[in-house]
């Protein structure tokens, strides 16, 4: 067997996390190990193992909220150099804006709607303040929680009329400490309109930092999702409206999830919502939820005796950005013709109904109004199956409504026709790192930039992923090739045509990542 020892660590690392090490990962565990052995003077990872254990044994609650089991390492501890390693920290604000506009738009609603409610046929004469929990399991950095923080200041939420607090936990102390300090620079920003920014974040030196008024509602802790009590009313986890828990499962083996989806069940409210990512719960037994199914996504809610009906929707004035975009340059509406030949593909081109019949999902999708661009352009798939603009059409509207298993069988039905397409390959690129499958996200972009050398964003992408992998020096060469790029282009013009960041913008934040990284 290889690895013998390490696969020990493996062991104890899911005993006591859930984490668990793939058979595939454990070249990269490896690496990542011996790095703290040789850190802590250990002649071996056998060294390494026992010290985890001894670590355990005399663990102690110093510090830690005295509800911590026995046995349990402590937040300040080798194990928590361990978790820094092996979970990836990189988040962003409004990150995966169909999700936050489903919560913007029904699920928040619905909760105010119904917690309002219940205030006033139990004041007795008084009406007391409504009670609002929000809980956001595997918190990172803190932009998630924040990010719904100011979705509900968009719904003009009264925060003084309420008793509200949302509650990020994470296993990686540095995680909780950066998102306790509420200081973020720009790249966290790639998805947030300049107007949103100016409201809720003020400069501080290079960084920008979320506003008291929001941040004073917000705490961040350290937390084991597998092995800390729940429901635990000292820390506010309990009757909890919503638990938002994505690309968190992703780390876990399948034994693990079922035993906190047991936990989240036991700690929300009656019909409180829980949130994952898309597909994480496949194949876990989720029937003591009722499930409700959006375009958005799948979302979990706690029934009570009474039923679980979603109150109206309010208007929102959400915050969305598209996810999936077309990757520098417009799809042409005008639809392309297979390679394999003249047929009766060609007389596509002279098709003016179908030309409309594009454009009009190509406006829809613009919109974000995927489902209907999916309807839109669903019946050109079936009567113009070499139409390469439909399949680009489709395949990012469903990459934009989560149903990644679609939007990749469309990607891989264009490329075998069209193996050269740089937009299906990004956008492949694009759902792998969206799904955390780092290797393959790498694997596609790098094809991006095979067949176009000056793709700038493969060059981003890569950059950013190579940071979460801790690979500075592939990180630090992705960006600076992005820079040689990007001074060949007019600063004012735009990149991203959804934050509306421009080159210049872009040269300023790669510019200060790398005098960053070349003075640590």
């Amino acid at each position: 067997m290889k690895y013998p020892v390490l696969r020990n660590i493996g062991s104890l690392v899911s005993q006591h996390s859930g984490i668990f090490i793939r058979d595939q990962d454990y070249d990269a565990f490896a690496e990542k190990v011996g790095r703290r052995v040789k850190a802590l003077g250990l002649a071996s990872l056998a060294d390494y193992h026992n010290y985890l254990c001894n670590e355990l044994a005399t663990s102690t609650d110093a510090g830690v909220s005295s509800t911590r089991p026995l046995g349990q390492p402590s937040p300040r501890s080798e194990w928590q150099e361990l978790y820094s390693i092996l979970t990836i920290n990189e988040s962003y604000f409004f990150r995966d804006s169909n999700q936050l506009k489903l919560l913007a738009e029904q699920l928040l609603p619905s909760i105010i709607n119904r917690k309002l409610a219940v205030a006033k046929t139990t004041g007795g004469g008084v009406t007391p303040k409504p009670r609002l929990r929000i809980w956001s399991a595997g918190c990172s950095t803190g932009e998630e929680l924040y990010s719904i923080a100011i979705a509900l200041d968009q719904l003009n939420f009264p925060w003084d009329q309420w008793d509200a607090l949302l509650i990020g936990t994470d296993i990686s102390k540095t995680a909780v400490d950066s998102a306790r300090r509420g200081l973020y620079g720009s790249w966290s920003f790639r998805q947030v309109p300049t107007q949103i920014q100016r409201t809720y974040f003020e400069a501080h030196n290079q960084l920008y930092k979320i506003c008291d008024r929001l941040q004073q509602h917000v705490v961040f802790r350290w937390g084991n999702l597998l092995n800390d009590p729940c429901p635990n009313p000292s820390l506010g986890l309990d009757s909890i409206d919503l638990i938002i828990c994505r690309n968190v499962f992703i780390y876990l083996d399948s034994q693990a999830i079922g035993q906190i989806i047991q936990k989240f069940h036991g700690v929300l409210g009656p019909q409180g919502y829980l949130l994952t990512g898309h597909a994480e719960l496949y194949g876990q037994d989720t029937r003591q939820f009722q499930t409700l199914s959006f375009p958005a996504s799948i979302v979990y809610q706690k029934t009570s005796g009474q039923g679980a009906q979603l109150s109206p929707p309010k208007p929102a004035q959400t915050v969305s950005a598209t996810r999936f975009k077309a990757p520098a340059r417009p799809i042409a509406a005008r639809p392309q013709t297979s390679s394999v030949g003249p047929g009766p593909a060609a007389s596509l081109v002279s098709n003016k109904a179908l030309d409309e019949a594009l454009q009009e999902a190509e406006a829809l999708l613009r919109q974000e109004a995927y489902a209907k661009a999916i309807q839109r352009v669903e019946p050109l798939l079936r009567t113009h199956p070499a139409c390469d603009t439909a399949h680009k059409i489709a395949a990012r509207a469903h990459a934009n409504m989560g149903r990644y298993d679609q939007a990749k069988q469309l990607c891989h039905r264009l490329l075998s026709r069209d193996p050269l397409s740089i937009d299906m390959v990004y956008l492949l690129a694009q759902i792998a790192e969206d799904q955390n499958d780092l290797e393959v996200a790498k694997e596609h972009l790098r094809k991006v930039i095979y067949l176009d050398s000056c793709f700038v964003k493969a060059y981003l992408d890569l950059g950013s992923i190579y940071e979460r992998e801790k690979q500075t020096k592939k990180a630090q060469k992705m960006r600076r090739q992005a820079l040689s790029l990007l001074a060949k282009l007019p600063p004012d013009s735009v990149l991203d045509d959804h934050s509306h960041t421009t080159i210049a913008q872009w040269q300023e934040h790669l510019e200060k990542k790398l005098e960053i990284k070349s003075n640590a």
